[in-house]
């Protein structure tokens, strides 16, 4: 029987929490900065305190046992409280000092983020900011643990518990060089990218799966002949070649002059960015600010 003694600490959970996502000892002390014995010691002072093993140890392979999928629901709940309680005990102290995490999607940690952080840390100096650039499900996972404040990505999400607050919504561009055959032209139907050569973002970032999305609506099946998650690298694939590549609009913004832009229609492909919260949890007064913060600056001006 699974005993739940009162002398278990907020580190065992966090060391516990941190094994259980992982399911890898040594990745997960290298996440909380500890060493692996440390955390192995940890997890076994807290097996033998609760009387039950938590995980299966099989070789390399360690898997959650039922007791540790039930105690990883009741730990997730136990430190998103405590850290709701020790974000609402800061807010005594306004915005003159604190925390804020925020996850953010590679394209818009380069391209957009940069001047809200700017006007950020000079209203509020005491703030100390920590922004990590994740994927879009990465930011997810850490605002369902609690590990992060508030999340900058595109739409739609994965997760229940992600609430959607959408602030920029933006078109997807056809770019070629200027020895394409396309170069000369004002627009392209999406039905016309059939079979043309193309470098596209893995299947790994959302909008390369919304960018399939679309073709298949018009039943285009483009031949993808490189997949990359580099912008630098699409746009040097295509530069005085015959293959072209899809960008966003503010994405336009580092295209050297050499690149032609050209709008899609019919339909015209969009995608949306989005602030994520997590749903039913505190959100502190620097999160809600930084928040209000994005919304002045893109729901404003409807575009970067």
């Amino acid at each position: 029987m699974v005993r739940f003694p009162t002398s278990i600490t907020l580190r065992q959970l966090h060391y516990f929490l941190a094994a259980a996502e992982c399911l890898h000892f040594t990745k997960a002390a290298e996440r909380l900065s500890v060493t692996q014995p440390t955390l192995s010691h940890q997890i076994a002072q807290l097996e033998a305190q609760l009387g039950s093993l938590l995980f299966d140890r099989i070789g390399k392979q360690v898997r959650l046992t039922e007791p540790g999928r039930l105690l990883r629901d009741y730990a997730n709940r136990a430190v998103r409280e405590l850290e709701a309680g020790r974000l609402a005990l800061s807010e005594l102290g306004g915005m003159i000092r604190g925390d804020l995490r925020i996850g953010v999607i590679q394209s818009f940690s380069r391209t957009l983020l940069p001047s809200i952080l700017g006007g950020f840390i000079t209203a509020y100096p005491g703030i100390h900011l920590n922004i990590r650039e994740l994927t879009g499900l990465e930011i997810e996972h850490g605002l369902a643990a609690g590990s992060l404040d508030l999340g900058i990505a595109f739409a739609p999400t994965t997760l229940d518990g992600t609430e959607v607050e959408p602030i920029l919504e933006e078109r997807l561009f056809l770019v070629v060089g200027r020895a394409h055959e396309f170069a000369a032209r004002k627009r392209v139907k999406l039905f016309e990218l059939d079979k043309k050569s193309m470098v596209l973002l893995s299947r790994d970032f959302l909008t390369r799966r919304l960018i399939d999305k679309y073709l298949d609506q018009v039943g285009a099946k483009p031949n993808v002949i490189c997949e990359t998650n580099s912008l630098e690298v699409m746009l040097g694939a295509i530069a005085e070649s015959s293959v072209s590549t899809i960008i966003s609009e503010h994405g336009l913004r580092i295209a050297p002059n050499r690149y032609r832009a050209i709008p899609l229609y019919e339909p015209t492909p969009v995608r949306t960015s989005a602030l994520l919260w997590p749903k039913a949890s505190f959100r502190s007064a620097s999160a809600r600010t930084f928040g209000q913060m994005m919304r002045d600056r893109f729901l404003s001006s409807g575009l970067p």
